[in-house]
């Protein structure tokens, strides 16, 4: 009895002849087509044409439908796709090798290549002698936003990115610096964070980057509505420019604080089971806005404040005019950033440095990479010395509890006490209001404010010492170690002291 076209169609029964079923031919093109592999959380890939491509994509069925078409002259039916890609799946995930993917930077196993992903199935390597561009092996995840990257080009000039950014020219070095920097990977990366009031170039400057370091049709991202979907971003950008910023979130500082030097975050892949999505972020990052969005502690000690003037309107130029300049320079600056790390690379072994702050690794390819543009490291090592100062002095002008103890300290030299006296004593110097969030509500979270605030602290000129506990209360005393750094009073809220005009009464003379 002869079968029916639908009886042939149906991915369960044989054709004529005892011909193969719909799945199997589709497993039979997609095994001449594909390499198959699962990355670290076992999640099932393919390979193709120099890219890696994840199993569970729109682009899987598209490409199996379009070949079997053309083999077959019909398109499949939907169920024998979705069979041949749940065993394509289950292939990738149990029989294949592993291959740890990465986000637009990789070093190789031996640390003697830095590999760039240009997109469409290239890659620059890069080593201390030179770099060449390759054809890209299983190494980069891809996805749906991301954009190719421009063919770099030799004998170019990193520093005519300035061209189209507005900084001073004692920030130059260091913008510079912190810009190469985001081609290295795993060493973490400091928060950059232009702010200044509109019309100063902070979006620009963003977009810029995000089209020299990691192209993508998101150049600038708006603030996430939740943990999930900023750990997501994180995940799936090596660059992330959080753009306009008017206010800054304290779950958004903590999970920043980890990603820039690196952490690891899950979630839930589905409502409906347990299983997590692992992410294991070092990433890049960026923010901008009108005022000064960082305030926590740990938060600021990894990041480079820039503060832009408003450009002149006689020097502002239209939008068009800005990018098509910079598409004609951009594979010029992108190669001039590649000759300044290969060189960095041949230099950075012998990097030494005494002392180095919490962002050592960068502090040291920031040396590196300065001496390779033909700087003094020295200088790049003084500026970013400046810029950390300043993100002390933010700090302790934006805690009142900081303004305290600084007030404390000037009065009395030495002070010791217990926590709930202590509490009492600041509260009462700078009047206490429970709707200023930097300022301990009891003296029972005093000491957690404090210890956030030790390191910048003794950059001011103050330690303090907890003891354990005893009948009377748990004894802390503070001392003067320097001279108080002089402040400028602070911007908000108006409650908070004059810590210039404070600082004053006591020793009267102040660094």
């Amino acid at each position: 009895m002869t079968q029916n076209k639908n009886e042939q169609d149906s991915p369960s029964n044989s054709g004529p002849n005892g011909r193969n079923t719909q799945p199997e031919l589709l497993l039979e093109i997609a095994k001449n087509l594909f390499e198959l592999f699962h990355d670290e959380n076992k999640e099932p890939f393919v390979f193709f044409n120099n890219e890696v491509i994840n199993l569970s994509s729109r682009e899987i069925k598209n490409l199996l439908s379009y070949e079997f078409y053309k083999k077959k002259g019909r398109v499949p039916n939907n169920d024998a796709l979705t069979q041949a890609i749940n065993t394509l799946k289950a292939q990738a995930s149990f029989d294949s090798k592993k291959h740890i993917l990465h986000n637009r930077i990789a070093k190789s196993e031996n640390g003697k290549y830095i590999r760039y992903d240009l997109g469409e199935g290239k890659v620059v390597r890069i080593s201390s002698e030179s770099w060449k561009i390759f054809k890209a092996p299983i190494l980069f995840a891809r996805y749906s936003h991301q954009q190719p990257q421009v063919k770099p080009l030799s004998d170019g000039n990193a520093w005519e990115i300035f061209d189209f950014l507005n900084f001073e020219d004692e920030d130059k070095l260091l913008v510079l610096v912190s810009i190469i920097s985001f081609f290295i990977p795993d060493i973490p990366h400091p928060i950059i964070h232009p702010h200044g009031a509109q019309g100063s170039g902070k979006t620009t400057f963003c977009k810029v980057i995000k089209k020299l370091a990691d192209p993508s049709s998101m150049e600038t991202i708006i603030s996430p509505k939740n943990a999930y979907e900023l750990v997501q971003l994180l995940a799936h950008h090596h660059v992330s420019f959080f753009d306009n910023l008017s206010s800054f979130p304290g779950w958004m500082s903590d999970i920043l604080a980890q990603a820039c030097t690196g952490g690891g975050f899950s979630k839930r892949q589905l409502f409906s089971d347990d299983n997590d999505v692992i992410f294991h972020l070092k990433r890049c990052v960026g923010l901008n806005g009108i005022n000064l969005l960082i305030s926590k502690p740990d938060l600021m000690d990894r990041s480079i404040l820039l503060r832009l003037k408003r450009i002149a309107p006689a020097n502002r130029t239209g939008e068009d005019t800005i990018w098509n300049d910079f598409e004609e320079v951009r594979p010029y600056i992108l190669g001039g950033i590649f000759d300044a790390i290969s060189k960095a690379m041949k230099i950075y072994p012998t990097v030494k440095l005494k002392h180095l702050p919490r962002m050592a690794d960068f502090t040291k390819w920031g040396y590196a990479i300065t001496k390779a543009l033909g700087k003094d490291p020295k200088v790049f090592l003084k500026d970013y010395k400046r810029n950390r100062s300043l993100q002390n002095d933010e700090i302790i002008r934006d805690s009142t509890l900081a303004q305290a103890v600084l007030m404390l300290v000037n009065q009395y030299d030495k002070w010791s006490g217990t926590l709930k006296e202590a509490w009492e004593e600041l509260s009462g110097l700078v009047g206490y209001d429970k709707l200023d969030n930097t300022f301990p509500r009891t003296e029972r979270t005093l000491r957690q404010y404090l210890e956030r605030l030790e390191v910048n602290l003794i950059d001011s000129g103050v330690k303090f010492s907890i003891g354990k506990k005893t009948s009377k209360g748990i004894p802390i005393s503070f001392r003067k170690v320097a001279k108080l750094r002089s402040l400028s009073s602070p911007s908000s809220p108006e409650n908070k002291p004059d810590l210039q005009k404070t600082l004053t009464v006591g020793d009267g003379k102040m660094d």
